[in-house]
């Protein structure tokens, strides 16, 4: 059945067809038993075809309908009404649901006007009264209100089916124009995933193996004089190693489990983790120092992960770029409104990009610079940036603000700023989704 629709709908000649069928069955009808005028069935016969061609040529059917009924009135051949005058509803009917704007116009001016020259004629030549005499007004306002009826039933069919067609395409489109923001919004979500999971890998695989190749760096140095040293850092290697393998496990799989699961397996570190982070590069032979001012409040995981991953990058960017000897401060300093935290270094060299103190513009460690410690030789140029980019945007979306830049005195600092709720929450903004 919804087949058979759908091929009406591609063949509306069809459907006038069957429409003009039973029309022209009983204007034959009609016309053989009161002897019709040959030109009247000419017009009779017109007006059939402009029933059948109405949807597909539609200004020549409907100019044809109102021409022969002009004509039919002119010629005075209006001797009685039969089937084929249907014609002029239905076009009045096309016309308010498909027709053009001026048609619509014309439509409601032929509605009063047509009803009123049939009367006139078929009363001037006395074919409504078996007298052969005209009617009385009433009688002849009475006739003309009811050969209207139809036409403005027509009409109001019509237009309602324009207006529903209407109502019903500003639905199509509507939901067209919400899919299209669905499928951008999911293409942003997208996106957004992507460079979050770049940022976690980034953090991961930047401090992991960086902490390896110093350990490794040190191992072979210690390895002829004193190898329970180099056993020390070899272990250290080990243990970072797994480290790393767990975070990229976790990472990976949270790619392939709906959200949240993955995250339930794996908490994300926080600030509880700081310490053994700490305590991890110090092994590496990193002078860090880990002081906390204040009293502690309890912060949401995308706050504490934030806190976590900004003294990760920047302790992994002093390993890298701070040259020998450098010392490093960890400093978590707790307001009854923010948190900040602080990373500092003495390193000796110029921090590249230039960012000087208290900004907080995209400066990125690995541009070129001095040696890894102990390693006397220079860093590997060709850093991209995405360490204080990633920083960055981690803060900037738990509410904060980050800054980035050489200290007057020498060497680095990272200062993030993040903000807290009054009853001592977080204010995340989905960090960690």
């Amino acid at each position: 059945m919804n087949r058979l629709h759908l091929w009406l709908q591609r063949h509306p000649v069809v459907v006038d067809l069957m429409i003009a069928a039973p029309i022209v069955l009983l204007t034959l009808m009609a016309a053989t038993g009161a002897g019709r005028h040959p030109v009247a069935t000419a017009f009779d016969a017109a007006l059939i075809f402009a029933v059948v061609v109405r949807r597909v040529w539609f200004t020549a059917a409907y100019l044809l309908v109102i021409a022969v009924g002009l004509a039919t009135v002119a010629s005075g051949l209006l001797d009685m009404l039969v089937p084929a005058h249907l014609a002029m509803p239905i076009l009045l009917y096309t016309a308010a649901a498909i027709g053009p704007e001026w048609a619509r116009r014309l439509g409601v001016l032929w509605i009063p006007v047509a009803p009123t020259l049939a009367v006139l004629a078929m009363d001037s030549y006395g074919n409504m009264s078996r007298s052969g005499s005209p009617w009385p007004l009433t009688e002849l306002v009475v006739l003309t209100g009811l050969l209207a009826a139809p036409l403005v039933a027509a009409w109001v069919w019509g237009n309602s089916v324009r207006i529903r067609r209407r109502f019903y395409a500003q639905l199509a489109d509507r939901a067209d124009r919400l899919e299209r923001e669905r499928d951008a919004l999911d293409r942003v979500a997208v996106a957004e995933e992507r460079a979050r999971i770049a940022r976690e890998l980034h953090d991961v695989v930047a401090h992991h193996v960086s902490v390896m190749v110093v350990q490794a760096d040190g191992a072979g140095y210690a390895l002829a004089g004193d190898p329970e040293r180099a056993r020390e850092a070899l272990g250290t290697i080990s243990r970072t190693g797994r480290e790393a393998l767990t975070e990229m496990r976790r990472l990976l799989g949270m790619l392939r489990t709906p959200d949240g699961e993955a995250a339930a397996r794996a908490p994300q570190p926080g600030l509880d983790g700081i310490g053994e982070l700490v305590g991890q590069l110090r092994g590496t032979g990193l002078a860090v120092e880990h002081t906390v001012a204040g009293r502690p409040r309890p912060v949401g995981a995308g706050t504490a992960l934030t806190a976590y991953r900004v003294v990760q990058e920047s302790l992994t960017n002093t390993l890298k770029h701070g040259g020998p000897g450098v010392r490093a401060t960890v400093r978590l300093a707790w307001s009854r409104d923010h948190l900040q935290v602080e990373v500092l270094d003495d390193g000796s060299h110029p921090h590249p990009n230039g960012v000087g103190p208290g900004s907080d513009g995209p400066a990125e460690p690995g541009s070129g610079g001095p040696a890894e410690p102990g390693s006397g030789g220079p860093a590997t140029p060709g850093g991209t940036g995405h360490g204080i980019i990633g920083m960055r945007e981690r803060v900037l979306a738990a509410g904060g603000r980050l800054l980035v830049g050489a200290r007057p005195e020498g060497g680095f600092q990272v200062s993030a700023t993040l903000p807290l709720d009054r009853d001592g929450g977080p204010t995340d903004r989905e960090v960690n989704r």
